[in-house]
């Protein structure tokens, strides 16, 4: 390559060059300004948003934490409603155990009486049973008139 050419390329570049930021310069730094001030836009709206966002996030973190102590709470208070709905049925549950001994130890006492006079009732009638027996067969008849005798007079005596 020759000088000359090689100068002339160059020229025409610087030519070139300068045409092209004498005539560019406005618009390309038009458009510069605006896409910063977009970018600087986007980033104002992306801040505002992640503000928001974090807002949000504390404000469900803090009704989270809220549900959360509400719910240990509840479970407490369950536990220990539980706690005395058992302690108050075994007392239920030892009294009315305690009132059934009670009326079976009653029915006991009063099934044992019945007996006892049933067993004297049967041995007073059986006495009487084997009284006569024995003084219809061993007793002479004159005895027997005389002991009817003062029986009769004896009950005459206790009803009127």
């Amino acid at each position: 390559m020759e000088t000359s050419t090689v100068i002339a390329s160059l020229l025409n570049f610087g030519v070139v060059l300068f045409v092209l930021v004498y005539f560019s310069r406005k618009p390309f730094g038009q458009f510069l300004v605006a896409r910063s001030e977009s970018v600087k836009k986007q980033i104002g709206e992306a801040e505002k948003l992640s503000l928001e966002a974090n807002a949000a996030l504390a404000k469900w973190e803090s009704h989270w934490n809220l549900a959360q102590t509400h719910a240990k709470q509840n479970h407490i208070d369950a536990v220990e409603s539980l706690k005395k709905f058992k302690e108050k049925a075994i007392l239920e549950a030892k009294q009315e155990s305690e009132r059934i001994k009670k009326e079976a130890e009653l029915m006991s006492v009063g099934e044992t009486v019945k007996a006892k006079k049933a067993l004297q009732r049967e041995a007073i009638e059986r006495s009487v049973e084997l009284a006569e027996l024995y003084l219809g067969e061993h007793l002479p008849a004159q005895d027997k008139h005389k002991l009817v005798s003062e029986f009769v007079e004896l009950v005459g005596h206790g009803t009127r």
